[in-house]
Parts: C-alpha cells; sequence; structure tokens
C-alpha cells in the first residue's frame, strides 16, 4: 500500500472516476487535504465512495482574510474532523502583508481544536518555519506533518528533536535556482530526515508531476529515493509503515489502520 499525505483529491474534477480507478487498481491511501469548505465537503463525498481516501479539513492559509467572519464555524468542523490540512502560515507567496495576522489568528482556531482532540495537522510553513514551529510547542501539538518547507538546514534539527513528520513532494523535482535562496541546500534535507520521520506527497493534482495518483506518487518515490540512496519500493513501505505509526492510536483512525495494517 502506497500513501501520499497530501493532495488535493478533489482538484481532479472531470477526472475524478479515473483518479478513484487508479488508487483502487494501484493501493494507494490518499490523505486528502481541503483549503477552503467547498472543497472540504467535496472531499468528504469522495470519502463516502473510497475508503482509500482519508478527508482533512483545512483553510489555506493564502486565504485567512476571506474566513475571520465564520471562526466559530471552523472551530465546530475542526473539532468533527478526523485530520486538520492543509493549515498553517505563509509568508513567502503571500503578497499582501496585512493579511499576516489573519493567517495566525486562523492557525491558533485549527490548534485549539488540535489541542483538544490530538489531531493529526499537515502544516504549509513556507517562510514562516520558526514561528510555526514555536506554535506548535505553545499548543503542545505532537501530531504534526510538515509539508512546503523552505527552511534552514538548522531548523531541520529542532524538527527531528521535536518528532515531528516531514513531507517530501514534487518541489523535490524541479529547481528553483536562482528564484529561491538556499535551494540546493533543501536537498541535504532529504538525507538529514531520519527513517521513521519522512513521508512522501504530491500536492497533486495541479503541481507537477501532473499524473494520476499512482504515477504521480512513484515519480516522486524514485526521486526521494535517489536521493536518499535506496529503491522507489523502500521509500513506500516505509513511508506507510510511519503514517500507520502516527494514526494508529487514534481511533477516529482506525479504519485507516487497519487499511495499512492489512497491505
Amino acid at each position: 500500500m502506497l500513501v501520499d499525505v497530501h493532495n488535493h483529491f478533489s482538484y481532479y474534477q472531470k477526472d475524478i472516476d479515473r483518479a478513484l480507478k487508479d488508487i483502487h487498481e494501484n493501493g494507494v491511501l490518499m490523505v486528502s487535504v481541503s483549503t477552503d469548505f467547498p472543497s472540504y465537503n467535496d472531499t468528504l463525498e469522495l470519502a463516502k465512495r473510497s475508503e482509500l481516501i482519508l478527508p482533512a479539513f483545512g483553510v489555506h492559509p493564502m486565504v485567512a482574510h476571506e474566513h475571520m467572519d465564520h471562526l466559530e464555524t471552523i472551530q465546530k468542523t475542526a473539532d468533527e474532523a478526523l485530520v486538520l490540512g492543509e493549515i498553517g502560515l505563509d509568508r513567502m507567496w503571500t503578497e499582501d502583508t496585512s493579511h499576516y495576522p489573519d493567517q495566525g489568528l486562523l492557525l491558533e482556531t485549527f490548534f485549539e481544536s488540535a489541542q483538544k482532540h490530538d489531531t493529526i495537522v499537515i502544516l504549509h510553513v513556507a517562510g514562516a518555519e520558526n514561528k510555526v514551529l514555536s506554535m506548535l510547542e505553545n499548543y503542545s501539538i505532537r501530531k504534526a506533518i510538515i509539508h512546503d518547507y523552505y527552511g534552514s538546514i538548522d531548523l531541520v534539527e529542532r524538527i527531528i528533536d521535536t518528532n515531528l513528520y516531514f513531507a517530501f513532494d514534487r518541489s523535490y523535482l524541479e529547481s528553483y535556482e536562482p528564484e529561491i535562496k538556499g535551494w540546493k541546500e533543501r536537498l541535504a534535507i532529504a538525507t538529514m530526515i531520519p527513517d521513521d520521520l519522512f513521508l512522501i506527497e504530491t500536492d497533486g493534482p495541479n503541481k507537477p508531476p501532473r499524473r494520476m495518483p499512482y504515477e504521480a506518487l512513484l515519480i516522486v518515490a524514485e526521486r526521494i529515493a535517489e536521493l536518499r540512496k535506496t529503491t522507489a519500493e523502500e521509500i513506500a513501505i516505509q513511508s506507510s509503515k510511519n503514517l500507520l505509526k502516527l494514526i494508529k492510536d487514534d481511533p477516529r483512525l482506525s479504519k485507516y489502520a487497519n487499511i495499512l495494517e492489512r497491505s
């Protein structure tokens, strides 16, 4: 069983039937994140069609300012969700800095729920790595997956020391120099994360590699295997084991843990 811990499955839209067939034929468990209420509702409907879709509720930080009048509803929905994501802070792509306080307030709302229910959080941290890690510590959030990381190598040690999971994605397939400073240093991160703390994701389907779920995930696994000097099969196996370890103690996620244990 392969696992994609960060995929926007509802975005397959006109190809959704083909994508559902793909994950069932190839055995791929999808953690399908959302970025707002409509995408979460779509994901919940898809989860009714397939036991291989684990729905996550989130509001993307880049649209946080559009949801300040709905924090109470967000809190209630978060309390009922199995997983929270995609949530976090963005200091890399958000051009209007006046939106930063709204991002922080929204993340606090999600963290209050995660703290109360010991819920897994999937975190967009681009450019805000230090701030998000500090907030995790303040709220004593112990189940977190770091996504879209552009922080320093030194900060990775802090992630490791606090036993947070690190998701490797399609960005390791691309060259960002000279647009993003320190891109080459990021490749070293792929060798730093311990075997028991790494996961793989595609952030698909609208990000490269633009493929059906199984093929896209294999491409990522092959690239990470190249960087970690192992095989794509070993990367896939270890990532599945790590997700199982993360979810197995949560009774709300027992259905998905059983799927991974049977595979």
